[in-house]
């Protein structure tokens, strides 16, 4: 198995043939729901341990081991039928790919609707450290409005994921800027927010808080770091663990709303995880 990067002019088919796998298969294992639909730059799961390469000119097998970093022994021995000093352009020669043999630990978050399939749930979860179902709603006084996450939560804790209580500044429907202002401005919010976080945690058994807060006015930025201090202290007092949401920055000073109030320094230090929301750089049904 190894991650693919789809590059312009790939489609199914072409992967098919490419890594020798049913194009049934590749759409099964990323679950791919628009499989016409790859976009450069997205990650497929690729459950083979071999590439099916077709000889361009020029190509032999010495420069083929140099450009997929194979030893050349390893690229004999895949080939016994390939006669290394007789290649001819449109020859099919088996690069294999290297097993990973130690890996880097990884920690892996999903989010999910309550509204997901029953299939495409027990899909996922295999796959993840921690499921994180979207999402607790505010109120500008500090309130919290809770999801239909008892399916998810009951769901995680039987294939030994970790649910997470995601908040959000939704308000109605839609991210809200002024709601989460009026919170910044009054303590008396604030510990009401924080408070009825920590009686909800062990009420649903969420192992803790994934903080998605967007559209944070730029007037809030010290006000929002120090109420992600505060959560952040509260939090580890009891035993949780608190993962923040940031939009993708390419510099410190990125103006916008989505990116002014997300100090990434801050945020490292007071999160234990952070993740970075990189879809809003594009995405499936994204037009620009």
């Amino acid at each position: 198995m190894f991650i693919y990067t789809v590059e312009a002019g790939d489609d199914i088919a072409t992967l098919s043939r490419r890594f020798g796998i049913p194009a049934s298969r590749i759409v099964a294992d990323n679950a791919l729901a628009r499989p016409n639909d790859l976009v450069v730059g997205q990650h497929l799961i690729i459950m083979s341990n071999s590439i099916r390469h077709v000889i361009e000119d020029g190509q032999t097998l010495y420069s083929l081991s140099r450009e997929f970093d194979v030893p050349l022994d390893e690229l004999l021995a895949a080939n016994p039928d390939v006669n290394p000093i007789m290649l001819h352009t449109g020859d099919i020669v088996t690069i294999p790919i290297e097993e990973v043999t130690i890996k880097r630990p990884a920690v892996i978050n999903g989010y999910a609707y309550p509204t997901i399939t029953e299939s495409a749930l027990n899909c996922s979860l295999p796959f993840l450290t921690y499921l994180s179902p979207f999402s607790y709603s505010i109120t500008p006084n500090g309130d919290i409005i809770a999801p239909d996450d008892e399916r998810l939560i009951e769901h995680a804790e039987a294939a030994g994921v970790m649910p997470l209580m995601v908040v959000t500044n939704i308000s109605e429907g839609s991210f809200s800027t002024e709601a989460l202002s009026q919170i910044l401005a009054d303590p008396d919010a604030q510990e009401n927010l924080i408070s009825s976080i920590l009686n909800e945690l062990p009420r649903k058994g969420y192992y803790g808080v994934n903080l998605d807060m967007e559209y944070i006015s730029p007037a809030d930025r010290e006000s929002y770091n120090a109420f992600l201090i505060e959560l952040s202290e509260r939090l580890h007092e009891n035993g949780y663990i608190l993962i923040t949401a940031v939009a993708p920055k390419y510099r410190a000073d990125q103006p916008g709303i989505l990116y002014e109030s997300h100090d990434y320094s801050v945020q490292g230090e007071a999160a234990d995880y952070v993740i970075i929301m990189t879809y809003e750089w594009g995405y499936t049904y994204d037009n620009t």
